[in-house]
């Protein structure tokens, strides 16, 4: 995993690209295989950043091989519809809710606790229908 961009305090962590000069080979340099590197690299990275301060985490996924960070964010985003990812979800009781519809009842609900309430392992995975909606919610803007 390392880090592709960084964007006002954003860091994105991802597999990459294989460049021979400026032009990709299509290859990926895979740093994490399995589920399990993707959660310990995950964990590690939220506890790097928290000692720095109070910040949430946002991962975004699109496979069952997600699942265990999608959990451990205190976002957790799942892009497109994965029949198996929402399959295995559910016989654990995860809840799948379209992003914004989610966010906005979230935000109500913040308004009157007066408090955060975007907690890790909540049980709770937003969906998005494609990139732009990721992309709208981290820039605040309608990209579509």
């Amino acid at each position: 995993m390392c880090t592709v961009g960084c964007l006002d305090g954003l860091n994105i962590h991802s597999n990459e690209f294989a460049f021979e000069g400026s032009v990709s080979t299509g290859h990926i340099n895979r740093q994490m295989e399995s589920p399990l590197d993707k959660a310990e690299k995950f964990k590690s990275i939220k506890s790097d950043v928290g000692s720095t301060g109070t910040l949430l985490s946002v991962y975004v996924g699109d496979s069952v091989g997600d699942l265990l960070c999608l959990l451990e964010a205190d976002i957790g985003i799942v892009v497109g519809s994965s029949t198996t990812l929402r399959r295995v979800g559910k016989q654990f009781g995860v809840s799948f809710v379209p992003l914004f519809t989610g966010l906005v009842e979230k935000q109500r609900r913040i308004e009157k606790e007066e408090s955060s309430i975007f907690k890790a392992r909540s049980g709770i995975l937003y969906t998005v229908s494609s990139w732009s909606e990721v992309q709208a919610f981290i820039l605040g803007n309608d990209f579509s």
